[in-house]
């Protein structure tokens, strides 16, 4: 065999073993390319893991900061309603006049005898007296508001406030309706207020037969008004319990009250008589509001409502 030949056969042989070498370098690359893209599927695979592990982590840990939140506020909520109560309890004891139980006598006899006229049921009427419920503000302060009755029945809810004076009281008087004597006004309250209705008691007890007392005295409307809001608030999620109907009673003690308001509401009384009369027609209304299930309701929301 000549020289030429074996030339030409061992390039050959070296020209295939570096072919294999090439194919055994290729292999191995898509070896190393398939075992890295495992590893990397498999750290990604690790990362979701940890991921939805982490991610369930930081929910979960929402959820229990969220519980411990609610909680916290729940828990400050009971403690100044209880601070409330024990500030109330002490309060409720002084708090009632000679006036408020002449009126809660007045209106339980009243019951009685509406029941024993047959008028009504037992259970369709409740006299609720000196009743505190706790009004939440604007800015979450708690402060309890007092209602000195609150009357149920089949045709509403009635808030009764007894106003007691020893003297003539005009009342919702302004301004415009003192006419001629609208100067004392002037003396007596801001300019301001030339426009709002006021109090004004005039008595002659402790100075001479020439002379008398002339004093303002808090609106009992405002005080009625903040009774009503109360209440309303404490029945707001029971959408057919709302009817909150205020009337105004004044014990004046043998005095006269001369009315100058304009208002609609509240109801004005000074006179025991016409007082008792009012609800007497209130219990022959035939347009009744709520069945006897519903005045317990109302009841129960009130009493477990309210600060004792």
């Amino acid at each position: 065999m000549s020289n030429q030949m074996i030339n030409y056969f061992m390039d050959n042989i070296l020209l295939m073993l570096v072919i294999v070498v090439l194919v055994f370098i290729i292999i191995g690359l898509i070896v190393s390319i398939k075992n890295k893209l495992k590893h990397y599927d498999q750290m990604m695979s690790e990362f979701e893991s940890e991921a939805v592990v982490s991610l369930t982590k930081v929910e979960k840990d929402f959820e229990n900061e969220k519980e411990k939140l609610a909680l916290k506020i729940e828990n400050d909520y009971k403690a100044k309603l209880e601070n409330f109560k024990t500030h109330v309890e002490k309060v409720e004891k002084i708090s009632r006049t000679t006036s408020e139980v002449k009126t809660d006598m007045l209106l339980t006899n009243l019951k009685k005898n509406l029941i024993t006229e047959g008028m009504i049921r037992p259970l369709q009427m409740y006299v609720l007296s000196n009743i505190f419920i706790p009004f939440k503000k604007n800015n979450g302060e708690i402060q309890p508001v007092k209602i000195d009755h609150i009357l149920l029945m089949r045709t509403g809810i009635y808030i009764i406030d007894t106003s007691e004076y020893h003297g003539n009281v005009f009342y919702g008087i302004t301004n415009d309706r003192a006419k001629e004597f609208s100067f004392i006004l002037d003396d007596l309250f801001p300019l301001q207020e030339k426009d709002t209705e006021k109090t004004i008691v005039v008595s002659n007890k402790h100075v001479d037969q020439l002379g008398v007392n002339l004093n303002t005295a808090e609106s009992p409307a405002k005080q009625l008004a903040n009774g009503v809001e109360a209440l309303s608030q404490l029945l707001a999620e029971h959408e057919d319990y709302k009817t909150v109907t205020p009337l105004l009673y004044f014990d004046l003690h043998g005095n006269r009250l001369i009315n100058f308001s304009e208002l609609k509401t509240p109801y004005v009384f000074a006179d025991k008589q016409k007082l008792k009369d009012y609800f007497v027609r209130e219990a022959k209304e035939e347009n009744k509001i709520y069945s006897d299930e519903d005045l317990e309701n109302i009841k129960y929301l009130i009493t477990n409502g309210s600060i004792h």
